[in-house]
């Protein structure tokens, strides 16, 4: 690994690409590989861009600690930074607008690193590799519930859980809403059951579907009303792996009083402008068409006098997003309600975290 990295820091400093990106920027970024204890930094700097093995003369402006594998795969394409840096694979601190600039680099930091590679050769097995010291934990959950009774051993178990926290929370009702989950590796995803009490759901009575929203398993109960709406979102986001469909009280009041979404935070400006559909009959193929059309370009839709629907990357970050929407609502409603305009964030801080928040999803 460290041919690999020496090669590939060589290349940075050589590189055009990279020198021409440098202009006007003052960024310098730290990796340091947890398991290997090596470390190399690249700095951009007046038009020029430096990097070497070790440490930086002068702190970074970003600290990034990871696994080997885990750089590895950020740089051949087999991980997404951001998720596993929500997944605690992965450690910043630092500035965040700067960390951006790693972001905005990296289609070309992965060519020179795969160069590297394939000149120095297969690093092997690198998920064997025993760490030295942990990359940090991952992200506390946004919501906190004790666990559901009964477990199944398998991603059951998660979506259970799942789907206590959000009743807890009131973001979904005794029998409404739904949450379902991609089955890794499939067409296939478990969902929730119809018109059944949400707060003590068990893993016996949660359903298994194909993306036609046609029943696996024969004598499971009812699925969801709802199933073709989550059939459809799978298919029109592929890389959607959960869908929560919430009846979240501030969300639903305002897309009902036809207020806007605005970004009066940081996580509310992940999000942009929210796409709405009008009120049509639950349960329904015109609305499951509906919001599959809307959410093409985003990761969530409000649905007129009914509430929320929500895709995610994972089921927990799904879940989160439900309730970041909801806060944010509630935050927008509160302002309105006190004849007061809701402050919102400077265009160029919504531009960069809208960015962030696609890859976070």
């Amino acid at each position: 690994m460290r041919r690999i990295l020496k090669g590939f820091v060589e290349r940075i400093t050589h590189d055009e690409a990279l020198s021409a990106f440098a202009a006007g920027k003052s960024v310098t970024l730290h990796f340091t590989l947890t398991d290997l204890e090596l470390a190399f930094f690249l700095q951009l700097q007046g038009g020029e861009i430096t990097a070497d093995l070790g440490d930086p003369a002068a702190p970074a402006d970003v600290e990034l600690r990871m696994r080997a594998e885990i750089l590895d795969g950020m740089f051949t394409g087999r991980v997404n930074p951001m998720q596993a840096a929500m997944g605690g694979r992965l450690s910043f601190s630092g500035d965040t607008a700067k960390a951006m600039t790693l972001q905005n680099m990296q289609d070309d930091l992965a060519r020179l690193y795969q160069e590297s590679r394939e000149e120095a050769g297969d690093p092997g097995d690198l998920a064997a590799i025993p760490d030295a010291t942990a990359a940090g934990p991952a992200a506390a959950a946004t919501i906190a519930a004790p666990a559901p009774i009964g477990s199944a051993g398998d991603l059951r178990d998660t979506l259970l859980q799942t789907v206590h926290e959000l009743y807890v929370a009131e973001l979904i009702t005794a029998t409404g809403g739904n949450v379902s989950v991609r089955i890794p590796g499939t067409d296939q995803l478990w969902i929730t059951p119809s018109q059944m009490f949400k707060g003590d759901l068990r893993p016996e009575i949660l359903v298994r579907l194909d993306l036609d929203g046609h029943v696996l398993d024969p004598g499971a109960p009812s699925p969801s009303s709802e199933r073709m709406m989550h059939c459809l979102v799978y298919r029109a986001r592929p890389d959607a792996q959960a869908v929560v469909h919430a009846h979240a009280p501030h969300a639903t009041m305002l897309v009902n009083t036809g207020l806007p979404f605005l970004p009066v935070s940081t996580e509310a400006a992940f999000f942009g402008d929210i796409p709405r559909v009008p009120f049509i009959m639950p349960g329904t193929d015109e609305l499951a068409r509906a919001v599959a059309e809307a959410i093409r370009d985003g990761w969530a839709v409000l649905m007129q006098n009914h509430g929320i629907l929500v895709a995610g990357r994972s089921l927990r970050r799904a879940a989160d997003m439900v309730e970041i929407i909801d806060r944010s609502a509630e935050i927008i409603l509160g302002c309105y309600a006190v004849g007061k305009e809701p402050t919102t964030l400077p265009g160029d801080v919504v531009e960069m975290l809208q960015k962030m928040g696609d890859l976070m999803a």
